[in-house]
């Protein structure tokens, strides 16, 4: 629980540094993902202890679930990233207003984002379902 609430306390700090210094914004975004990262890791920590202490799975199995755990998160953050950002660019691109552009290339990005990690999620547990590599 304490590095939960430290996670969560730096990645306070580290959105309150991008808001006043916008020049560290790189740097701090690459702090952002890190901490997004931790916080992957610890879930996936978290969900699959209790089994692990209650002698359901064994320790090879343990860090096998939580890698496969983080590195689905990983893809499914990487593909809602990268085909929201395109869709938003390609939808949202026309449009003369830069106000109305903006707002609708987040919203647009947002929810192809959504859209693509739900699906990656989807694919990714039918893997490993039919793979097995769940018990």
């Amino acid at each position: 629980m304490k590095i939960f609430l430290f996670l969560l306390l730096a990645l306070l700090v580290l959105i309150l540094a991008a808001w006043l210094f916008p020049a560290a914004a790189p740097a701090l975004a690459i702090g952002l993902v890190l901490i997004s990262l931790g916080f992957a890791i610890f879930a996936a920590v978290r969900r699959h202890r209790t089994a692990y202490r209650q002698g359901q799975i064994t320790r090879p199995a343990f860090a096998r679930n939580i890698v496969l755990d983080v590195a689905g998160i990983l893809l499914a953050v990487t593909a809602a990233g990268l085909l929201g950002r395109y869709v938003a660019q390609m939808l949202a691109g026309p449009i003369d207003n830069a106000l109305i552009r903006m707002v609708s290339g987040i919203l647009i990005g947002m929810l192809v984002g959504i859209a693509a990690g739900l699906l990656v999620n989807w694919a990714w547990s039918r893997l490993l379902a039919k793979t097995s590599l769940r018990s």
